[in-house]
C-alpha cells in the first residue's frame, strides 16, 4: 500500500484549485510515471514533475529517472522530509529545478512551483536550512549515510549489505569511511554505541 496517498492527493487538490494547474498524472512511483508516458504522444507529457522522496530511497535508478526526463525538458522538483541530513545534502544541487521541505506551507509550494515552471531554480529557506552544513557533521556520500543508518538501526552488517546491494566487504568499507570521518572531527566513534549516539545527536535518523 502506497504510505503517502492522502499527501499525494492533497498536493493534486492545491496545485488545482490553489493555482488552476493542469495535472496531467499522478502516481505512485517513478516507474509508473515512464510507463505512463511511453504510452502518450510528447505533447501530452508534464512540464513540471513533483517527486516525493526520502534522500535515502534516491538511488542510481531514481537519479537516471530524473536526468532522463530534465533531458527530456521536464521540469523536476524534489518534495521530501530532507532527513536524514547527511543523506539530504547529496540531494541539494543541479539534479532538481526545486526543493521543498515537506515542513514547508501550501502557499510556498505554490510559489516553488511559479517560480520553478517559469525556468527558474528555487530552493525554499527551510530545505537550506534542513541540509546547512554543521562544522561538527561529516560530510557523507549517500551510501555511507544509508549503511550509517540501517546499522546504527540494529541491522548487521550483513543485512546492511544485502539491503543496498552491494558487497559485505563493500558495507565495511563504507562504515570504516563513516567511522574515519567522525573522528577526524574529534568524535569518538569506536564502537557501534558510539555510532548510535552520533546520530541522535546529530539528527540524521528520522
Amino acid at each position: 500500500m502506497e504510505p503517502h496517498v492522502l499527501q499525494r492527493l492533497r498536493t493534486v487538490e492545491v496545485l488545482r484549485d490553489g493555482a488552476g494547474i493542469e495535472v496531467v498524472h499522478a502516481s505512485d512511483s517513478l516507474d509508473a510515471l515512464m510507463t505512463w508516458m511511453r504510452g502518450q504522444d510528447r505533447s501530452s507529457w508534464p512540464h513540471l514533475l513533483l517527486i516525493e522522496m526520502l534522500p535515502l530511497a534516491y538511488g542510481e535508478r531514481e537519479r537516471s529517472a530524473v536526468a532522463a526526463l530534465r533531458k527530456a525538458g521536464v521540469r523536476v522538483m524534489l518534495v521530501s522530509s530532507l532527513t536524514p541530513r547527511g543523506a539530504a545534502r547529496s540531494l541539494m544541487g543541479a539534479e532538481f529545478d526545486g526543493v521543498v521541505s515537506k515542513a514547508d506551507t501550501e502557499e510556498t509550494l505554490l510559489a516553488a512551483v511559479a517560480e520553478v515552471l517559469v525556468g527558474e531554480e528555487y530552493v525554499t529557506e527551510l530545505a537550506r536550512a534542513a541540509v546547512a552544513p554543521d562544522p561538527r557533521m561529516p560530510q557523507l556520500s549517500l551510501q555511507e549515510a544509508k549503511v550509517f543508518e540501517l546499522y546504527v538501526a540494529g541491522k548487521p552488517i550483513g543485512a546492511v549489505a544485502e539491503s543496498i546491494g552491494v558487497k559485505e566487504d563493500t558495507a565495511r568499507k563504507y562504515l570504516t569511511r563513516v567511522k574515519k570521518k567522525y573522528i577526524a572531527l574529534g568524535r569518538q566513534a569506536n564502537s557501534k554505541l558510539d555510532l548510535a549516539r552520533l546520530a541522535w545527536e546529530d539528527g540524521l535518523l528520522g
